[in-house]
């Protein structure tokens, strides 16, 4: 029988999972240069057959909530973290479109399933302590990107990709399964009561959508995914900067959202969160594009203001974003009635839709127009149109049946 553990030990290691998670997920986003020189695919079709991996997301979304509701936390969590880092370690070794799609999609699921799994423990573990781990688990996993970012700039050039991430999928499955074996004790249990007993069916039934939720969190989540898929390789080309520097800005993007989400609670005594999200979507928008639209515009002679502004854009989107989608994402949960590992599956998949459709448009609006600096002022005017959403999120809104 699993030891039980307090509250205080089950935050830590929440908070540890999360870490790992960040760690894992984000690593080879600095190398994305090398992932696409493997492929021999130019921008649009790169960025095309990256969003494949929303079709597996979008799967996971749609199932895992329910798998975790009927069969329990543990098996579910397990299978997820080994689907996630064995797919992560087949996808470096690719040369090939056709396999790496399919091995992408099977990463987009693993990537949706650990985060349904592990989402839905925080929504657990806050509903027993009455203790709020959303905002400060999101800060943790910022904090894994960010060290993950720092860690793989360093290796480009002297670690090759395969041993790097082959090494990482090794260690953090077996980090990730050791914390989901101690935390069994505390871990969503079956749900016996069989007015809770979803059917393939009733999966598809009993799907609602908070549509000024799942808009708002769209808006704002989508400039995070756009630095996170573009941010490295839009320094790399535009200002011909070797792979440790263009990552540069993204490590400054990530290490603000990991200060603006661990910080956020000193200013909720100043005003409410629905109005510091509605400020920081706007800082975050308008910061960014400004910033970006400048330094495209200065000479060559002029690279490193460029690089500057960059740096500068990267830290406001940082700052604004860093607390907008977990706010969102815990008022999804608050204004719904069904399970938290249901709610966190349904919450996602109208996101994921609309995501993916914004990174078609994205890519190919690089390849059509050759500027990726005017494709990201979609994600940018998309987080400024994120503050129309935010009366979704005050303490007394509820969701219409």
């Amino acid at each position: 029988m699993a030891q039980e553990i307090d509250h205080k030990l089950e935050k830590k290691l929440i908070h540890a999972l999360f870490f790992c998670f960040g760690f894992g997920i984000m690593a080879w986003i600095p190398r994305f240069p090398e992932v696409k020189a493997n492929l021999h695919l130019n921008n649009g079709a790169f960025g095309s057959i990256m969003s494949t991996g929303s079709i597996g997301a979008f799967f996971g979304l749609l199932t895992v909530g329910h798998v975790i509701h009927k069969y329990g936390a543990f098996k579910v969590t397990i299978a997820a973290i080994l689907i996630l880092y064995s797919s992560l370690g087949v996808l470096v070794h690719l040369h090939t479109s056709f396999l790496f799609l399919i091995f992408n999609i099977a990463f987009g699921f693993g990537i949706t399933a650990v985060h349904v799994c592990i989402n839905s423990q925080a929504f657990h573990f806050l509903q027993r302590s009455t203790i709020n781990v959303i905002t400060t688990s999101s800060g943790f996993w910022s904090t894994g990107s960010l060290l993950t970012a720092i860690l793989s700039g360093l290796l480009i050039g002297r670690v090759g990709l395969v041993a790097h991430m082959d090494t990482l999928a090794v260690v953090l499955s077996l980090i990730m399964i050791a914390i989901i074996i101690r935390l069994r004790s505390v871990l969503l249990v079956p749900n016996i009561k069989s007015e809770h007993d979803y059917t393939i069916r009733e999966i598809f039934t009993s799907f609602k959508v908070d549509w000024p939720v799942s808009l708002g969190m769209a808006c704002v989540v989508y400039l995070e995914f756009a630095l996170g898929d573009w941010g490295t390789i839009f320094t790399k080309d535009r200002l011909n900067l070797s792979g440790g520097l263009s990552a540069w800005p993204f490590i400054i993007f990530t290490s603000m959202m990991i200060a603006g989400r661990l910080l956020v609670h000193r200013f909720l005594k100043h005003a409410p969160l629905h109005i510091w999200v509605k400020r920081a979507a706007l800082f975050a928008g308008f910061g960014f594009a400004g910033c970006i639209t400048v330094a495209t515009q200065l000479p060559e002679s002029l690279k490193w203001w460029s690089y500057a502004l960059f740096i500068l854009g990267f830290a406001m989107a940082g700052l604004g974003s860093s607390f907008t989608a977990p706010s969102f994402f815990a008022a999804a949960n608050r204004r719904s009635k069904l399970p938290s590992a249901v709610v966190v599956g349904q919450f996602g998949v109208v996101n994921t839709v609309l995501i993916f459709v914004i990174k078609w448009i994205v890519a190919w609006t690089i390849q059509f127009s050759g500027s990726t600096a005017l494709a990201l002022m979609i994600p940018a005017a998309l987080m400024i149109a994120g503050a129309y959403f935010t009366q979704a999120l005050k303490a007394d809104s509820v969701a219409k049946s």
